[in-house]
């Protein structure tokens, strides 16, 4: 997902090549939050422990679902350069202010409270 970020802002919008990664990282981007409402949201809501934890973080990411594609669907045909970086910009702020709150609490307490054991 990175790299495909990080090629959009390189590409741009203009070119075919930027638009075709937008649309990839679009695909990437709504099949990760299927998978996390289908299986990753409902485990944590399964444990006393990471309810309200997983309350909080699904509807962060409700809202900011919403942030996200409206991105896509105005960009997919390209675009003012200028505008398109401002608002590129943003959502990158957005999604790294995310990832970092995943990465310190979310995803520890999935491991800590919902992951199986390979071994049972």
């Amino acid at each position: 997902m990175h790299r495909l970020l990080a090629e959009v802002q390189q590409l741009g919008i203009r070119k075919e090549a930027g638009r075709e990664r937008l649309r990839q990282l679009r695909a990437l981007i709504v099949e990760h939050l299927r998978h996390e409402d289908a299986e990753f949201y409902p485990a944590l809501q399964r444990n006393a422990a990471t309810q309200e934890l997983a309350h909080t973080y699904a509807n962060e990411m409700r809202q900011l679902s919403a942030e996200i594609l409206g991105f896509f669907d105005t960009w997919q045909h390209g675009g003012d350069t200028l505008a398109f970086g401002r608002h590129y910009g943003r959502l990158l702020g957005l999604l790294n202010r995310r990832w970092a709150g995943e990465e310190i609490r979310l995803y520890p307490a999935y491991d800590q409270h919902c992951r199986r054991s390979d071994a049972a």
